[in-house]
C-alpha cells in the first residue's frame, strides 16, 4: 500500500512545480529516516519502506510544514517573492518529530 507522495503535494499544492515536490517530499523523508533510524544509514524506501496510515500522514504532515516554514503555502507568496527553499531543522516542528520514536537496536535487523 504505497502512497505516491509527489503527486499528493502537488494536488494539494498545484503551484509547485515538479522539481519543487519531489524536494519537499525527499526533504520530509529525510527527517523521517532521521528521527525513526539514528543510529541505520541504510534506512530507506527500499530496506525499510514507509507504509501505513499513520507513517504516510506523517509524512504528508512534514510536508505540509515545510511548504508552510518555507514561505511557499500561498501561490501569490510563492511566484511574487521568488521565494528559495532553504532545508534545516527549523522546517520541521519538535511536535511533529517527537511523533517518531526511534528505533534502537542492531544495524540491519
Amino acid at each position: 500500500n504505497t502512497m505516491d507522495f509527489n503527486a499528493e503535494v502537488k494536488r494539494k499544492y498545484s503551484y509547485l512545480t515538479d522539481e519543487d515536490a519531489v524536494a519537499i517530499v525527499n526533504r520530509a523523508k529525510w527527517f523521517y529516516y532521521n528521527a525513526l533510524y539514528p543510529a541505520d544509514l541504510s534506512a530507506d524506501e527500499t530496506t525499510r519502506p514507509i507504509k501505513g496510515f499513520r507513517q504516510q500522514q506523517w509524512i504528508l504532515a512534514a510536508c505540509d510544514e515545510i511548504v508552510e516554514r518555507n514561505g511557499i503555502s500561498s501561490a501569490t507568496a510563492y511566484s511574487e517573492n521568488g521565494v528559495r527553499m532553504e532545508f534545516d531543522n527549523s522546517q520541521i516542528s519538535e511536535g511533529l518529530l517527537s511523533q517518531l520514536k526511534p528505533m534502537i537496536g542492531v544495524v540491519g535487523k
